[in-house]
């Protein structure tokens, strides 16, 4: 958080900005194009400096104390164009911060990558765009492939700390809506006065991760789920609208890639009556049907497992 304080992002208007962008560019590059000859880059430096920062919207971050512009954008009408950040300054959420700032305050949908710059490949990726064509050449008509990406309707990002009042409501209404045919209005009430804020905030700051399913229009959340580094599922709740529209999958995908990928053998969860149904059809295993007493109300729930290396 810190970090961020110190970074200052604004709109770029001076050209005289444009000696420094280029230095940036070139060190970005060279950290991440290797695919690039050293005649490439000085082919492309002067189209960069002269021609592309002219024909785009420029919006750059600028270090408080340094003075030094670490990151920068460029916008066209419809797409964007370019995203850089230095490789000093990699990993601390500027790309993040630039490329959510196009998303959301400047409405863009589409993105160009080098096919062979897998690291963009990967961040667009998991900022929810996807490959929808893809060219054999660049503009310059250089055999470097470009990915054409757009931004799903729905994507999965992690949750952050501003989420949790979507987050609250989302979870009230799925169990008020989605359980009441499962569990009476006692349980039911029970049920929701448990997620007190305090509540909320410790389980946003335990080892849980939490995944959110986000409407890339209004940027409406429409469900979430965590997990835990243990292959604990704790949590899974869709909005009521958004019942039976894959969402729950999608979450669920997401959590079972990350356990594979961490070589977490199982996935293991306690289920509420409504859910089980999902669950069994996704592999998961009841192992205990349990009496749980929330809020000194008792409610039953199923302890379920799925192996994920049968």
């Amino acid at each position: 958080m810190k970090e961020k304080q110190q970074q200052t992002m604004y709109e770029a208007t001076s050209i005289r900005d444009y000696d420094e962008l280029i230095q940036l560019w070139e060190a970005s590059v060279r950290s991440t194009h290797h695919f690039l000859t050293e005649d490439d880059i000085q082919y492309y430096k002067p189209l960069i400096r002269n021609e592309y920062f002219r024909a785009v919207e420029l919006y750059i971050i600028r270090d408080r104390k340094t003075e030094q512009i670490t990151a920068f954008m460029g916008l066209s009408d419809e797409l964007i164009e370019m995203l850089f950040v230095h490789p000093a300054q990699q990993g601390k959420g500027l790309g993040k911060t630039l490329l959510e700032y196009a998303i959301r305050e400047k409405k863009m949908q589409k993105v160009d990558v080098n096919e062979q710059n897998t690291q963009a490949l990967h961040f667009y990726q998991n900022r929810g765009f996807e490959v929808i064509a893809r060219d054999a050449i660049d503009g310059q008509g250089k055999a470097y492939p470009i990915l054409h990406m757009q931004l799903k309707p729905v994507r999965l990002r992690k949750a952050e700390a501003g989420d949790l009042p979507e987050l609250h409501s989302v979870f009230e209404l799925s169990v008020r809506n989605n359980c009441k045919k499962d569990y009476t209005p006692k349980q039911i009430e029970a049920w929701v006065q448990r997620a007190s804020p305090e509540r909320w905030q410790e389980l946003f700051t335990s080892g849980l991760q939490f995944i959110v399913a986000e409407e890339t229009k209004s940027f409406r959340i429409t469900g979430f789920t965590s997990f835990n580094s243990q292959g604990y599922l704790h949590s899974m709740f869709i909005l009521p609208q958004f019942c039976g529209k894959g969402i729950a999958t999608m979450l669920l995908d997401f959590a079972e890639d990350f356990a594979r990928n961490n070589h977490i053998p199982n996935l293991f969860s306690e289920v509420s009556i409504t859910a089980r149904p999902f669950f069994e059809k996704r592999g998961f295993i009841v192992e205990q049907e349990q009496l749980v007493k929330v809020n000194n109300v008792e409610m039953s729930n199923f302890r379920m497992r799925k192996s994920l290396y049968i």
